[in-house]
């Protein structure tokens, strides 16, 4: 009582203030766990297709100077232990030696075949017209999209196409671990995927009763052929920059079976190189992923900042006045608040890192990757405005 009289009313209001946001930062816990244990989590311990005729995938990858990660990703492909599927390289106007390597992995592999894209047409955007020039030469029943800078473990497809036949899935999409190996990559790539996430919750998106959720990435989607031409195929989202998650939306919206899945144990993809690069293909996919409207953005961005920048301020402002000699009440139990808000988000962090296989350390630098998120979502509402 007597500390409580030692305080104004308005800073009794701020600390209660501040106790809501942290139980409700508390509580974020509760809906990770509950959002883990309705999650798939494929791994190649994971049941394999283990039966005796097995439906031809074609594996279709889109490439446009892909020179430096293009053969990784077609050995990893190569390697598959499911036993019938081909390998379509599509290279999109490519100005290195992208088709030169892919030709190479051809000449030795008759599952391999490489087709050309020499012009775009008016309304498409490049990845979705090469997807769909490419799907016009595969023979599969069933149609695998991979992104050039992806790899995968030889259980990969396997232990895709039997979770889906099991299961009744007729779109199947992973989401892999991050292979990061700058430092801006490790710092900013998962939290920036974790906001995604916020955005897009996977509980929300694998509910076949929320026809307005639906989800896909476009570095892993295993789709029945059947369910792809019904939808409408790439032709119906050739003016997406982000066709991927649209697919995903049609899919769920048409009432099939779609299953987004952590499969980071089967699965790995290098997106960016550099900073510059991270924050201008992370606004392109939020800016496409809203559909150009940024009502979601503005609410991420508050999101971020009650959750993620407030604790911060709060350590760095109180424990500047502590360190000059102002010491109060309010101050310190502030400052225990603000301490105690960024544990809170440090721990919940480290678990949603793991499903990534992100090193965790570089949770030390996660101020860093608020602010160039932040920046992300300014950008991004900004070419919401301007196109």
């Amino acid at each position: 009582m007597a500390l409580l009289e030692s305080m104004s009313v308005w800073q009794i209001v701020l600390l209660a203030a501040y106790g809501i946001i942290l139980l409700v930062a508390l509580s974020r816990h509760w809906v990770c766990s509950y959002q883990m244990r309705r999650l798939k989590f494929l791994t190649p311990a994971s049941p394999r297709y283990d039966r005796s005729a097995a439906p031809l995938v074609s594996i279709m990858v889109p490439a446009k100077d892909e020179a430096a990660s293009i053969e990784a990703c077609l050995r990893s492909l190569q390697a598959q232990d499911y036993p019938n599927f081909e390998i379509l390289v599509v290279d999109d106007r490519s100005q290195d030696n992208t088709a030169e390597i892919v030709s190479s992995v051809a000449s030795a592999d008759d599952r391999v075949r490489l087709i050309k894209v020499d012009v775009l047409p008016p309304g498409w955007t490049g990845k979705t017209h090469a997807l769909h020039v490419c799907q016009k030469h595969a023979r599969g029943e069933w149609l695998l999209f991979v992104d050039a800078d992806t790899q995968h473990d030889p259980t990969c497809l396997s232990v895709a196409m039997r979770d889906c036949l099991d299961d009744g899935i007729e779109m199947l999409s992973l989401l892999p671990a991050l292979d990061s190996r700058s430092f801006w990559e490790r710092v900013v790539q998962p939290f920036v995927g974790t906001c995604l996430v916020i955005l897009f919750p996977l509980t929300r998106v694998n509910n076949p009763a929320c026809k307005n959720g639906g989800f896909a990435n476009g570095q892993f989607i295993l789709v029945k052929r059947s369910t792809y031409n019904g939808i409408g195929g790439h032709e119906a989202v050739r003016d997406k920059f982000v066709e991927d998650v649209h697919l995903g939306r049609k899919v769920r919206e048409s009432g099939r079976g779609l299953r987004v899945a952590i499969g980071a144990g089967i699965s790995k993809v290098r997106m960016y190189s550099s900073l510059e690069q991270i924050i201008r293909g992370w606004s392109r996919i939020f800016y496409s992923a809203v559909d150009f409207n940024p009502r979601k953005l503005y609410w991420l961005f508050a999101f971020i900042c009650v959750f993620s920048v407030l604790p911060y301020a709060v350590i760095a402002g109180y424990g500047a006045a502590m360190i000059c000699g102002v010491v109060s009440p309010f101050i310190v139990i502030s400052f225990a608040m603000g301490v105690v808000h960024e544990t809170v988000q440090l721990t919940l962090y480290a678990r949603t890192y793991a499903t990534t296989k992100s090193r965790l350390r570089y949770l030390a630098f996660r101020w860093l990757a608020v602010f160039v998120m932040l920046n992300i979502l300014r950008r991004t509402i900004s070419m919401c405005s301007t196109h």
